[in-house]
């Protein structure tokens, strides 16, 4: 069945006004809180929902007119985290996901959403040569003054957004990243 998550459309809508790929906000349902990360630099967009201080995560891509679909494995999983029986109207992907749009925020926040948040979604995605297991954010390379080439564009992407990895590519910048949680600095953008 499709699901319609339209009230994320006002989110969106102000994320596009501000510039700003990656919002972060967070939900309570029953006795869990939900860390949810909004993408509009993924196409389609990716709604990464994560239940914290658990290893249940989910990403839900959002296609045209803010059509959402969980998968079944995600919905079971969650169905035995929250202790519900599936299905009959007791408890359904719609209504989990549904509650999820109606208490996501209309305006989004202006701080950075941090990479290690990401990491659970994405790191699987990292190129090996991009080196996936430095999840720290250390700072960024601009080997403009090096005169050197920028890499590990993908890493910045999945990890800070397009908009941050379109403008390392224009600029010449590389995101720098350590495997050490002492390394570990606050992010900024490269701008």
């Amino acid at each position: 069945m499709a699901i319609y998550l339209s009230n994320l459309r006002y989110l969106v809508s102000d994320m596009r006004e501000k510039k700003i790929d990656l919002s972060e906000f967070e939900v309570q349902y029953q006795r869990y809180k939900f860390r949810c990360i909004l993408d509009i630099g993924a196409s389609p967009y990716e709604l990464l929902i994560g239940a914290i201080d658990t290893n249940w995560a989910a990403v839900i891509y959002l296609k045209k007119g803010y059509e959402a679909e969980m998968a079944d494995k995600d919905f079971y999983k969650l169905c035995d985290l929250l202790e519900l029986k599936p299905g009959g109207g007791v408890f359904t992907s719609y209504m989990f996901l549904k509650y999820i749009s109606n208490h996501a925020p209309h305006k989004c926040k202006r701080r950075i959403v941090d990479p290690a948040y990401l990491v659970r979604y994405r790191q699987h995605t990292i190129k090996d040569s991009d080196e996936p297991w430095k999840i720290y954010f250390k700072g960024w390379n601009n080997h403009v003054l090096d005169k050197k080439t920028a890499r590990n564009f993908d890493k910045t992407e999945k990890l800070l957004g397009k908009r941050v990895a379109d403008y390392c590519r224009e600029h010449n910048i590389s995101s720098i990243w350590s495997d050490k949680t002492n390394e570990k600095k606050k992010v900024t953008y490269p701008w």
